[in-house]
């Protein structure tokens, strides 16, 4: 059995005790008084006190941004967003791989998929993509000076995710053949320095040199103008720069060598309640037609080689916690309402002055219509007025009585002082 404690007392009394113990009293309002000066205070106040905590939680999450750099420790693998438009057929392409320092089997980081579509993009999608073209251009060339703006974009908006958005086919006929293959899917790399390079496509051939068979290959006809939609690492987010995202290449000569050096940087993004790994990177590109005599070594192709930097950057607001961030809101609430009283308080002061140098009867009157003058304010003073006259004259006998009294014990102390002397 379990025993419970039951308070047998009067529960009125523990009310009247709560009621003892509260530290905000309040005034009744009997004996306030209301004055044009103190409403006029009390709005003014009341407005500013609005405007200023806008304004802090404004400054709070627009709070300038900290950068550090670390080195970089982590070795898990990294996702890789890959999205390209090559036009040519996808049967002309024969190697789409991707190798590293590691040595492994090319399979081992996922296979990018084949889509036939067409090079042609309909007047939306054209439109679309001049306009990433055109943006990723202004951001690459103004990155230093809006770099801030953009991560305190990506701070706010939260908007990431694991993969970038699919692309469209392009537009053509419906009689058409595709002209083009896009290339699309994530990879998974490790941090080693790597190639993902894409080449044409080449036949075998059986010739007859004397009395022997040789067999060779023949390249197909290539074209390696290509279109990139997507190419980042980590977590996608539309609001970093990708400087090769919205970046198109046309190339005349089937010989042509296209290479991108990427320069890897991881990089760790702390919003408020989230942390954001992705990575930047800058790039240089390096077109290269191949001489036919064998003087310039290589095959054709469109070549991706990145590396990796040893520093990541962190970046953070620096702004203060919100321990400190709501003690400093009740400070300027708190500071305000003091210091409109204390105003209140002075011109209420020097208006009376005024009133009582300049119009004294004006005065006289306010000070009649101040609540502490009123009978509802004050109670006692109207019960006093209508108190029964007869108790006012026994005050009055008993006061007549002790002065009479004093009177007469004034005349006998004389006569007493002589009786002395003799």
């Amino acid at each position: 059995m379990s025993a419970t404690l039951r308070y047998r007392g009067n529960k009125n009394n523990l009310i009247e005790i709560a009621k003892t113990l509260d530290a905000f009293k309040k005034v009744p309002e009997k004996y306030t008084e209301t004055t044009e000066i103190g409403g006029t205070l009390s709005l003014i106040s009341r407005l500013l006190i609005v405007f200023l905590i806008y304004k802090e939680i404004q400054y709070y999450q627009d709070a300038n941004l900290k950068y550090e750099f670390v080195p970089d420790t982590e070795t898990e693998k990294v996702q890789m967003h890959v999205d390209i438009t090559v036009a040519m057929p996808c049967g002309s392409l024969s190697g789409v791989d991707l190798m590293d320092e590691t040595q492994q089997d090319v399979f081992a980081y996922g296979t990018l998929q084949r889509q036939d579509v067409w090079w042609k993009m309909d007047i939306e999608a054209r439109e679309e993509f001049e306009r990433q073209q055109h943006l990723n251009h202004f951001l690459r060339e103004q990155y230093h000076s809006v770099a801030d703006v953009l991560f305190k974009d990506v701070i706010k908006s939260h908007e990431v995710t694991s993969q970038p958005e699919k692309e469209h086919r392009g537009h053509g006929l419906p009689d058409e053949k595709y002209d083009a293959c896009r290339l699309h899917g994530t990879l998974g790399i490790h941090k080693v320095a790597g190639v993902l390079h894409m080449v044409g496509g080449a036949m075998p051939v059986v010739d007859m040199i004397g009395d022997h068979l040789m067999i060779g290959f023949r390249r197909l006809p290539s074209n390696f103008t290509h279109r990139i939609n997507r190419l980042s690492f980590g977590q996608y987010s539309k609001r970093l720069i990708q400087p090769l995202e919205g970046d198109e290449t046309f190339v005349a000569d089937e010989s042509t060598r296209v290479q991108y050096f990427l320069n890897i940087v991881p990089t760790e993004i702390h919003t408020a309640f989230s942390t954001i790994n992705t990575y930047q990177y800058s790039v240089t590109e390096n077109i290269r037609v191949l001489d036919g005599d064998g003087s310039s070594y290589g095959s054709p192709g469109i070549y991706f080689k990145y590396d990796w930097s040893a520093l990541k950057i962190i970046v953070r607001t620096d702004r203060e916690n919100i321990i400190n961030f709501t003690i400093r809101l009740c400070s300027i609430i708190s500071g305000i309402i003091v210091i409109s009283g204390i105003l209140n308080f002075i011109l209420v002061s020097v208006q009376k002055k005024l009133l009582s140098i300049f119009a004294p009867q004006l005065l006289h009157i306010r000070l009649k219509e101040s609540p502490e003058n009123t009978p509802l304010a004050k109670p006692h003073l109207f019960k006093e007025a209508v108190a029964p006259p007869t108790q006012l004259v026994v005050s009055n006998d008993l006061i007549t009585n002790a002065n009479i009294m004093a009177t007469k014990v004034e005349a006998i102390i004389p006569a007493l002082n002589k009786t002395n002397e003799q």
